[in-house]
């Protein structure tokens, strides 16, 4: 494997485990598609050892262009948030 875990990562776990190319990188296709629809839809996602992953609206506020010091409005930002288990926080301490 390379220094990134990456799709194809999965792909290599999956094949590992026995399956075929062709259904390994199926298979990966729509773990990614799954986990992307349930964020997608308002709902959070939790992997046990690893996070939960949460779709987030970040409100619209006031804010200042430098340049011209003139008030303008940002607009409302989506955000995934990612908040890690402890199980992976203490791994992460002991490297």
């Amino acid at each position: 494997m390379s220094n990134k875990f990456t799709r194809f990562s999965i792909q290599e776990i999956l094949m590992d485990a026995g399956l075929d190319t062709h259904q390994a990188r199926k298979a990966t296709d729509k773990i990614i598609r799954a986990l992307s629809d349930s964020l997608a839809e308002g709902e959070p996602v939790e992997l046990r050892g690893l996070g939960s992953f949460e779709y987030r609206e970040r409100k619209s506020y006031k804010a200042h262009n430098p340049k011209t010091k003139e008030a303008v409005m940002t607009k409302p930002r989506r955000r995934i948030i990612f908040r890690p288990e402890r199980e992976l926080k203490d791994n992460l301490a002991e490297l």
